[in-house]
């Protein structure tokens, strides 16, 4: 077997032979000259070819390892992938709170800039914004409320007539003159600047994040709640209001308060409510009597919020209308809004440079309208 043909533990074991004998005095003694140059020669040979396995076989590790740690890189960037983070995970709003606060250490801005949202509100941030706001914007909860992505166009019920009342067989059926309105929701940004100290980098983000909670869902709460009620052309009072509707009176009193309930179609009873401020309704109408001398209004003793009123529950809002001590009877869900997105959060520090502060700006895009406008009466006072 010629050296090429054996592997290295052979090649060793061939190499240890002649070894022995050139250590061998008798063996050694015994050789020609021919005969030991030869053996140095193997010698010699098989030391090469050892030394060229042992490359061989280094190369081959240094390849085999570049190739685990490629194998394990793809693996650990597929995991990266797999495990992206979103946005109703715990991780993620935890990044982007820490992001706003400007407190981001290098391994965590990475992992923030690796998810591609547009610094979109987490969820679970989103829901304690859409909580707050429902919270302090009472008309959110009661209107039907939409979240739908842009524009958004609908059609509502107009005008509806009854089915023919007697039909006589085989002649001709008139189609009724039923209506229907379309009703188009833009959007409208509520926006909301709020400023404080550099100290926020040392809140918990919970904390920070109550007090985002806080001041920007609130304001930007009341702004929406005050449109709903009192745009100029898309708000509650926008609706042409004549005697169909209204009941206008300079002191008015129970008759009038009745007055105004003859004028809701009964269609709508169901699910009418009342919805009045609170200065007009403890300043004057809880204050009403019947005929019998019984108080028009009951109030709520456990939730101490709202009660009924003739019967009807009360919705207690501060952005009815006080100057005219406004009452309004009515479906509410027959007002459709649309919250097309999320409140969107911005962060500045260049505009609080002087003061040593950070401003954050959070934008709600928002519109509404009444879709059905015969849902909805008022009685309003002319000496206030």
């Amino acid at each position: 077997m010629n050296l090429t043909e054996m592997n290295a533990e052979q090649l060793e074991a061939r190499k240890a032979e002649l070894l022995g004998e050139l250590d061998t005095p008798e063996t050694r003694d015994a050789l020609s000259t021919e005969d030991l140059e030869g053996r140095m020669t193997e010698i010699q040979a098989i030391d090469a070819k050892l030394e060229a396995r042992k490359a061989a076989a280094a190369e081959e590790a240094r390849k085999a390892e570049e190739a685990a740690e490629m194998t394990g890189e793809k693996i650990i960037e597929e995991k990266v992938e797999e495990k992206r983070m979103e946005r109703n995970s715990v991780e993620y709003r935890n990044l982007w709170l820490k992001n706003l606060q400007g407190t981001l250490d290098e391994t965590e801005a990475r992992a923030y800039a690796s998810v591609d949202d547009n610094n979109a509100v987490p969820e679970i941030t989103s829901e304690k914004f859409f909580e707050k706001m429902k919270k302090l914007a009472p008309m959110l909860s009661e209107i039907t409320l939409l979240r739908v992505a842009g524009n958004l166009k609908f059609v509502a019920e107009g005008v509806r007539n009854t089915a023919n009342s007697k039909h006589t067989e085989n002649s001709a059926i008139a189609a009724a003159e039923d209506t229907i309105v379309n009703v188009t929701l833009g959007g409208f940004e509520f926006m909301k600047i709020i400023q404080i100290s550099r100290t926020a980098k040392l809140m918990s983000v919970d904390a920070f994040e109550g007090w985002l909670v806080e001041m920007l869902a609130g304001d930007i709460a009341r702004a929406i709640d005050n449109y709903i009620l009192n745009d100029g052309t898309n708000g509650i009072t926008a609706i042409t209001w004549t005697n169909t509707n209204q009941v206008v009176k300079a002191d008015y009193g129970y008759g009038d308060v009745c007055d105004l309930i003859a004028l809701l179609p009964a269609a709508y009873d169901a699910e009418a409510k009342f919805l009045i401020n609170k200065k007009t309704l403890y300043g004057k109408v809880a204050q009403i009597v019947d005929s019998t001398g019984n108080p028009i209004f009951v109030p709520d003793t456990i939730t101490g919020v709202g009660g009924r009123l003739m019967g009807y529950p009360v919705i207690v809002d501060d952005y009815v209308g006080k100057d005219k001590d406004e009452v309004y009877l009515g479906k509410w869900t027959d007002v459709v809004g649309n919250l097309p997105e999320d409140i969107h959060v911005d962060r500045d520090e260049s505009a609080g440079f002087t003061s040593n502060s950070i401003l954050y700006r959070g934008i709600a895009v928002f519109d509404s309208k009444p879709a059905k406008t015969d849902a909805i009466v008022r009685l309003v006072s002319t000496t206030v």
